[in-house]
C-alpha cells in the first residue's frame, strides 16, 4: 500500500457522511436510552409511587435492573461506535480510531452477552425470581460474546500492525 494512502485524511465526503451517521446514532442512542428505562423501569415507577419502597418492589426493581444491565452494555458498544464515527468527521487518522473502536465495542459486546448468559440467571434468582436455570442458554447471546471478543482480539492485531508500520516507516 503506497505510504500516501497509509497516512492521508479521510476525504471530505466521507468525513461529511461519518458526521452525519454520528448524529443519526445520537438521535437513536437517545430514544434507545429512554426506551430501555422506560420498559425496564416505567412499571417499577409506578409501583413505588402506588405503594413505596415495599420488598416485593424493591425485588422487581433488581429483576429489571439485572436484565438492563446486558442492554446498557450494548447502547455503550454503540456509543462507542458513535465515538469513532465523530472522529473520522474531525479528520482523525483512521487506524487508531478504528483500533480503538473495535477494542471497545468488542469487550462491551463481550461482557453485555457474557452477562445475560451467566450473571443475569443468577441475580434474577437473588432478587426472588425462580427462572430454573443456572445459565441462560441464549444463542444470540453466546454469537455476541464470540463476536465482542473476536473484536477485541483484531483490534490488538490492528494496533500491533499500525506499530510494525511506523516501526517500520522510522526505518525507512
Amino acid at each position: 500500500m503506497p505510504d500516501a494512502l497509509l497516512s492521508a485524511p479521510l476525504p471530505a465526503a466521507l468525513r461529511a457522511r461519518s458526521a452525519r451517521l454520528a448524529r443519526v446514532l445520537d438521535v437513536l442512542l437517545v430514544v434507545l436510552a429512554f426506551l430501555l428505562l422506560a420498559e425496564r423501569f416505567g412499571a417499577v415507577a409506578v409501583a413505588i409511587g402506588r405503594s413505596g419502597f415495599e420488598a416485593t418492589t424493591l425485588a422487581q426493581a433488581g429483576r429489571q435492573l439485572a436484565l438492563a444491565i446486558p442492554d446498557g452494555c450494548y447502547l455503550m458498544a454503540l456509543a462507542w461506535v458513535r465515538l469513532a464515527l465523530a472522529g473520522f468527521a474531525r479528520g482523525a487518522f483512521h487506524t487508531p480510531v478504528i483500533a480503538a473502536a473495535l477494542r471497545r465495542v468488542g469487550v462491551m459486546l463481550a461482557f453485555g452477552a457474557a452477562f445475560a448468559l451467566f450473571a443475569v440467571p443468577t441475580l434474577l434468582r437473588w432478587f426472588g425470581s425462580d427462572p430454573g436455570y443456572v445459565i441462560a442458554y441464549d444463542i444470540g447471546s453466546a454469537v455476541l460474546c464470540a463476536l465482542g471478543a473476536s473484536l477485541a482480539l483484531v483490534a490488538q492485531v490492528l494496533e500491533r500492525a499500525a506499530a510494525v508500520q511506523a516501526e517500520l516507516d522510522g526505518i525507512f
